[in-house]
């Protein structure tokens, strides 16, 4: 079986599936229960100087039906002291003495403040530092976000290194075209590596009745932090910008639902993984089938590690002038998987190219003279009876 065994920044994990910084991290009791099921390291939830009251209610699931897409939510960092989170710490440590803890700090622009968190926590045994700049963090003086500004990293980095030799992961926003530039930032101030990426800013929705945002208080909202599924394109192009790169390791955060997901960061250039709403939606015990998902895949692809797998997808990764324009597809249907349903025909009629009928047998079929290859009609059939085929000559 493969070995699911990784070494990040120095720190050996069981496996290189983490929870990230979130509502399934925010005490010892949680992070305990992570430990059991068998993650192989947990961030704790953000954890600043002055502990934060949460609104009620601060999370709403979208979903289409049955079907979720992703979460926003409007919770702060951490309701806890660092004095309470030293015993959090120490209780942890009594079970799990071993186990990767990272813990995820944010402060404004204070270097007694960013210090203080680093010297009140280290002593009770976490292993790395997140520095967490990628949410709206504001300079009491200045007025400024810190993760707007790249040279917050060449502040808040050496101030740590000056109190701490721990390694330092900063935290990235979703922010595909500048998401390199920050990463050399992280580099050049002397990150040990980065996450991306933290929750896109979202506003989840309007109650139409009463015109609230949503989720609201009392008739109020906010704008909030989004996540699930519905970011993965996002922060994957992301963690595969910075691999591209290829100058500083990166761990791979957003719309992490099962060992498929996991396998497609690595792919690009991931040497972890960090999964927050999948674990809100289904319980900490995902984790087992993510692990034997993960491990069946490198057997079957004569993977003996987790290791291998990083970057395997990054030397196809093209600008788009690379693309063989001169290679044609079509769409082929399998009138034996058909189901008639008309989906295929509505899709092509109102976005394509008006290429697919139906029989009088109740069967779609393609056009090959108007179908021009665009692939959508694959993505809206349920039943699997799509295929892209070469286009034939004549």
């Amino acid at each position: 079986m493969a070995n699911l065994e990784t070494t990040f920044t120095g720190i050996r994990f069981p496996n290189p599936f983490l929870i990230s910084s979130s509502p399934s991290s925010i005490n010892a009791s949680m992070i305990k229960k992570a430990f059991r099921a068998g993650w192989g390291g947990v961030v704790l939830k953000t954890i600043g100087m002055i502990p934060t009251e949460n609104p009620c209610p601060r999370m709403l699931t979208l979903k289409d039906g049955r079907h979720k897409f992703g979460v926003v939510n409007i919770e702060q960092i951490s309701g806890l002291t660092q004095e309470q989170w030293g015993k959090e710490l120490d209780d942890i440590r009594a079970e799990f003495p071993d186990r990767p803890i990272i813990a995820s700090i944010a402060a404004n622009a204070s270097k007694s403040d960013w210090q203080t968190l680093v010297t009140s926590l280290e002593p009770h045994g976490v292993n790395v530092f997140e520095i967490s700049l990628s949410c709206p963090i504001t300079d009491a003086e200045d007025e400024i976000y810190l993760n707007l500004d790249a040279e917050s990293f060449h502040k808040v980095v050496p101030w740590i290194r000056e109190v701490s030799n721990l390694p330092i992961w900063i935290k990235l926003s979703p922010e595909p075209d500048v998401v390199v530039g920050l990463a050399k930032a992280a580099l050049d101030a002397g990150a040990d590596a980065v996450v991306a990426t933290d929750t896109m800013p979202g506003l989840a929705g309007i109650d139409l009745d009463t015109f609230s945002p949503l989720p609201s208080v009392n008739g109020i909202g906010t704008f909030g932090g989004y996540s699930g599924p519905g970011i993965k394109p996002i922060s994957l192009r992301c963690v595969a910008n910075i691999g591209l790169w290829g100058k500083l390791p990166v761990a791979g955060c957003g719309g992490i639902s099962r060992w498929s997901d996991a396998a497609e960061y690595h792919a690009v250039g991931a040497g972890l993984v960090q999964v927050c709403t999948a674990v809100m939606w289904n319980g900490f015990n995902i984790v087992d089938k993510m692990k034997e998902g993960l491990s069946k895949y490198l057997d079957d692809h004569g993977m003996t590690s987790v290791d291998e797998l990083r970057g395997k997808a990054l030397p196809q990764l093209r600008p788009f002038p690379e693309i063989d324009l001169a290679l044609r597809k079509q769409a082929y249907i399998l009138p034996e998987k058909c189901k008639g349903c008309n989906l295929c025909i509505i899709t092509c009629d109102a976005a394509a190219f008006e290429a697919i009928e139906m029989t009088d047998d109740k069967k779609a079929v393609v056009s090959v003279l108007r179908c021009d290859g665009c692939g959508l009609c694959l993505g809206v059939c349920s039943f699997d009876a799509i295929r892209m085929v070469d286009k034939q000559p004549g």
